[in-house]
């Protein structure tokens, strides 16, 4: 299983599809894929395939979400993202937050490409993890600054257009909006 759109705790490398011992994942976080029902199934005989983390080994699981072993097309992608990215659903993360993440790569000891770390924007704040320690890099109070921030740290450039499209949205920084989520890296 490899997910390359999940954010900050997803899988940095490939897991097979197989309920085995965790896998090291950034720092001391720990990953792995269990074969089980969920709660909310009706038929408890099917298992998903069930995607968890922990930050540590002392830690409790987190289930973040499950899958089957069906196949999906297309156009089944189309509409599951289509309603990821209009629903305003107070449920619906990704319309009331702008997030990226990147991936940081670096050497192992013996010379071999991994990912050490990662680099993070949760709507003005840019929080850094390096193995296992985050710390909050920078905070933005507008638009400018985040757009800066997206050249800076995670090599995006914008065009004019592309800047303009936040403005009056729910996210726009110094805009109206009334809360800001939060995001524990």
């Amino acid at each position: 299983m490899i997910d390359v759109a999940f954010g900050g705790d997803g899988a940095t490398v490939p897991l097979p599809l197989t309920s085995g011992p965790p896998t090291r994942n950034l720092g001391t976080q720990e990953m792995r894929l269990i074969s089980s029902p969920i709660p909310q199934q009706v038929d408890q005989s099917k298992p998903l395939w069930i995607y968890q983390y922990r930050n540590h080994p002392s830690k409790e699981w987190n289930s973040f979400y499950a899958f089957s072993e069906h196949e999906f097309l297309h156009e089944d992608f189309e509409i599951m993202n289509y309603y990821v990215s209009t629903s305003l659903s107070e449920r619906n993360f990704q319309t009331k937050n702008v997030l990226i993440v990147r991936f940081v790569r670096g050497e192992d000891e013996e010379g071999q490409q991994k990912i050490v770390g990662k680099r993070m924007l949760l709507n003005g704040e840019v929080k850094q993890n390096m193995g296992g320690k985050t710390q909050l890099v920078k905070v933005c109070e507008s638009e400018s600054e985040r757009v800066e921030v997206l050249r800076e740290f995670f090599g995006i450039t914008l065009t004019e257009e592309e800047i303009g499209g936040v403005r009056g949205r729910n996210v726009e920084l110094g805009g109206s909006r009334a809360s800001v989520e939060r995001l524990e890296v």
